[in-house]
């Protein structure tokens, strides 16, 4: 059932209950109290890369003290991993200054794709030898972690560093240009997909009869609504036709309006469809039900044009989602309308989707699962594109305020279309190439691709060959699926 709205802050927009409270700990500009539930948490997606089985992790046991978190591996084997704890004091100063990156060395040989490259740890305070072991042996046949790895892990996959300054670009986003990913050149890494990857090592030197159970590469095609023709304006469609110099496109417009002809951008939704069933993906298009704005285009989702375009997608096995508008972001009670509106109209009971413009926060986690959501795909930049919060794996978010897991999953977003062609300005050899590389390093550690692309495109020609392209990537790569139940994620 949906809440009631909170009383509009003021000069602000009105917040969701949970999104109200992050905002109160947004303000005060510090970093949150780890707890020892949170350290498990941190624990638990760290063992979900390193190839941990469920049944394998519940019989661990954690034991949080001071100064650090004692793991111990099932009480036959007698053996624990002792995870280092940031001093309080220190904790404090990133919170007051730039966030520092330590780098760490592997316990043995890393896997010969990651040659060469050394572990990194955003939110902990550099050590006179990078190049040491993050795992090294201790007296006892057991492992210490000599850095503080959970707490790196929590804050980077919930995103506290967006809360710590205000830095926003023109749409109220946090750039990648101002991540500490992007100043020290690791936002094309999953940094921590990579940790699993040492966690492994780990496991593997206190329990060599382990073997892992390593996640295999799956791929996320997904489609943002945005423009469909509908309603038709002249003028955008003559903007259109100069553009793209496609005239036969703004012919299909203006007849469209008259005649049972669809709009050739609700066309090229079709053609979206006919493109992943020669391919064999699967993809998930997601719907709008905003009114019209500068930044959105107005339609509605139960237009019989529209209709007919969803009932060929449900027929065709695709999945439907939503898309909520421009406005939405910030906006809780303006995102549960539209959020019913978009159930009504697409037929749906708890679907996923993406915020418009990638307009988002961590509260927007905390206002999707106010509105009892399944998932979001927002977690992406629009500027650059790579691994926003370190990660290619669907995760459930922690709230700092409630102390726990979301009932809502994350589907991290990697690239979306216009980010190489528009923001980054790249070739396309170029693009491409480093868009591969993106797909090979994902598959180096598992975890999920999930690729953008809008349906207008299509008819751009600043995007030709580029689609095609980045599908030949990911050909073969088998689909994923979102849970109906976050439990399910692991």
């Amino acid at each position: 059932m949906i809440q009631p709205p909170m009383p509009s802050p003021p000069g602000g927009r009105p917040l969701s209950p949970t999104a109200a409270k992050l905002r109160l700990v947004e303000n005060k500009a510090t970093l949150p109290h780890v707890t020892p539930e949170a350290r498990r948490y941190a624990l638990r997606e760290l063992a979900r890369r390193a190839g941990v089985s469920r049944d394998f992790f519940e019989q661990w046991s954690l034991e949080a003290a001071s100064e650090h978190t004692t793991v111990s591996l099932g009480s036959s084997s007698g053996k624990k991993i002792h995870f280092h704890h940031s001093a309080g004091d220190s904790l404090s100063k990133i919170a007051g200054g730039p966030i520092p990156v330590a780098r760490a060395g592997w316990l043995d040989h890393p896997p010969g794709a990651l040659a060469g490259t050394d572990l990194v740890l955003p939110f902990c305070e550099s050590e006179a030898d990078s190049r040491a072991p993050l795992y090294q042996p201790s007296g006892d046949g057991n492992l210490n972690c000599r850095l503080d790895l959970l707490s790196s892990l929590l804050l980077t996959l919930s995103r506290v560093e967006e809360t710590l300054g205000d830095t926003r670009d023109e749409h109220g986003r946090f750039p990648a240009s101002a991540s500490v990913a992007h100043r020290h050149e690791f936002l094309e890494r999953p940094i921590l997909d990579e940790h699993g990857l040492a966690f492994a090592q780990a496991l593997s030197f206190l329990l060599p009869s382990w073997r892992p159970s390593p996640p295999p590469l799956r791929f996320k095609l997904t489609h943002d609504m945005d423009d469909i023709g509908i309603p038709f304006e002249l003028g955008a469609s003559l903007g259109h036709s100069l553009k793209r110099g496609r005239p036969a496109a703004t012919l299909r417009s203006v007849l469209s309006p008259l005649t049972a002809v669809d709009p050739p951008e609700l066309a090229m939704i079709r053609s979206l469809a006919a493109i992943s069933n020669s391919r064999g993906l699967h993809s998930a298009f997601y719907w709008k039900a905003s009114p019209a704005g500068p930044y959105d285009s107005g339609y509605d989702p139960a237009h019989g044009k529209v209709q007919r375009v969803v009932e060929f997608l449900q027929k065709c096995g695709f999945e439907l989602g939503i898309h909520p508008g421009y406005e939405t972001f910030g906006n809780w009670p303006r995102l549960a309308s539209e959020v019913e509106h978009l159930r009504r109209a697409l037929r749906l009971h708890s679907p996923g989707g993406r915020q418009h413009y990638l307009r988002w926060s961590p509260g927007t986690w905390l206002d999707w699962e106010a509105c009892g959501l399944s998932y979001d795909s927002s977690l992406g930049f629009a500027d650059r594109f790579g691994f926003r919060a370190g990660t290619a794996f669907p995760y459930r978010p922690w709230s700092w305020r409630d102390n726990r897991e979301l009932n809502l999953i994350e589907v991290p977003l990697i690239l979306m279309d216009c980010t190489p062609v528009k923001y980054m300005k790249l070739s396309r050899p170029e693009g491409l190439a480093r868009i591969q590389t993106l797909i090979r390093r994902t598959e180096r550690t598992g975890g999920v691709f999930t690729l953008l692309w809008h349906n207008t495109p299509l008819l751009d020609p600043d995007y030709d060959g580029w689609y095609e392209r980045i599908l030949d990537l990911v050909a073969d790569v088998p689909p994923f699926h979102v849970p109906a139940n976050a439990e399910e994620l692991w």
